[in-house]
């Protein structure tokens, strides 16, 4: 048996080292077949469908390990980070504090803490949430994650400079973060500093390019004026990703600021394909062709969301 798993497990940990989840799951799950009870085969098994973002079967399969091992606190912590990841918040919140009452080590006590913040935050215990996260700030200054969690919530709550002063924090830290200058930007935004928000936006491309980022950053250009460098973003991020149905909608209201309109129109057409119930979407194309229709100066059409260009999403 020990020679088996001293050749074995190491091949294991290669293949999620590799990325190469399913070969590490299908390795686990035979091996703890003839090995039901050994631990190290449930961590990795665990690993590997957390890596292949296969989370429902994650849950699972802690679930059923802890039917066998109550007490264990590295299942337990996977658990927690399951829960939270399902936002299953009451549920996790009530293991991070049962967790907390017990003998952890140092870093166990960071991550339960870390996730029961999140988990606060979740159920809309902010405040307890923030004393936990400065108090695990306390014990670990350079934790990228309770510094993020922290000026999310100031975001949240309009409190715009705290939440810049962790936002900005963490990028002198970490400036190869990959969300930190997508946070900022979003900050910048919501405050209409679009030649800021531009800079963060552009920051976050160099870094974690999406069609995400794209579309922001195409918004953010078309609320500072840059409407030909706007229409040319969200169409590269709908290049990156024709399913992306806010850059749709979005390229279409840039194209009607400009009176594009059969160009708007052919947008919001594909969007309405993409989403029929969409009100906002039907709206719009009323507008639009009611616009060809009567004149060719109609007035232009706000993006779905808030008139300040807010982040908020058509429904």
């Amino acid at each position: 048996m020990e020679k088996e798993l001293s050749s074995l497990v190491p091949q294991i940990q290669r293949s999620l080292e590799d990325r190469e989840w399913l070969k590490a799951y299908h390795l686990a799950s035979s091996m703890l077949e003839k090995y039901p009870s050994n631990e190290t085969l449930r961590y990795l098994l665990l690993d590997a469908l957390i890596l292949g973002g296969r989370y429902d079967n994650a849950l699972d399969r802690v679930r059923e390990f802890l039917g066998a091992m109550p007490e264990n606190h590295r299942l337990n912590l996977y658990l927690l980070h399951l829960l939270v990841y399902h936002k299953s918040f009451e549920e996790a919140l009530t293991l991070g504090k049962s967790l907390l009452k017990e003998s952890l080590t140092s870093m166990e006590k960071r991550d339960v803490l870390l996730h029961t913040a999140f988990s606060l935050h979740g159920t809309g215990e902010l405040r307890k949430a923030v004393r936990m996260l400065n108090e695990l700030l306390d014990e670990d200054p350079l934790n990228t994650d309770a510094l993020e969690t922290l000026g999310k919530i100031y975001f949240e709550q309009g409190h715009f400079e705290e939440a810049e002063r962790y936002f900005l924090e963490l990028a002198e830290m970490d400036p190869a973060h990959p969300r930190v200058h997508q946070l900022l930007g979003l900050l910048y935004s919501e405050q209409g500093k679009w030649d800021e928000a531009i800079m963060e936006w552009e920051e976050a491309m160099e870094i974690a390019p999406s069609d995400e980022v794209l579309r922001e950053l195409g918004w953010t250009l078309n609320m500072a004026g840059e409407k030909e460098a706007a229409i040319s973003m969200l169409e590269e991020a709908l290049d990156l990703n024709p399913l992306n149905l806010q850059a749709r909608i979005d390229l279409g209201s840039v194209l009607m600021d400009q009176e594009k309109f059969e160009s708007a129109i052919r947008e919001w057409e594909i969007a309405k394909n993409q989403d029929p119930e969409n009100k906002t979407i039907r709206l719009f194309l009323e507008n639009a062709k009611k616009a060809v229709a009567c004149s060719p100066n109609t007035q232009n059409l706000s993006r779905p969301g808030d008139s300040n260009g807010s982040r908020k999403r058509s429904s």
